[in-house]
């Protein structure tokens, strides 16, 4: 049982200094994400953004209730016999 919990306090050590390694990384990706979306958008044409957003957000209610529908047809299945 100690070397399970020895195991484990190790397992804590290594996800938070991964956590921690991870903050300056996001900061430095969130600049080059940044930086790219700049470029597009001064190197492209204008476009209309309104459309592209509504039917990104139309897909996304589309997935949503897809998901929905299947979670609650999972639900009303009539259930099997346990043998």
């Amino acid at each position: 049982m100690e070397v399970l919990l020895l195991w484990l306090d190790e397992l804590d050590d290594l996800v938070f200094g991964i956590a921690l390694l991870w903050e300056p990384l996001r900061r430095i990706v969130l600049q080059i994400g940044f930086a790219a979306a700049l470029g597009l958008h001064f190197s492209l044409p204008p476009i209309d953004y309104e459309t592209v957003l509504a039917a990104i957000a139309f897909a996304s209610v589309v997935v949503w209730l897809v998901a929905v529908l299947a979670h609650w047809r999972r639900g009303t299945e009539a259930p099997t016999a346990a043998a």
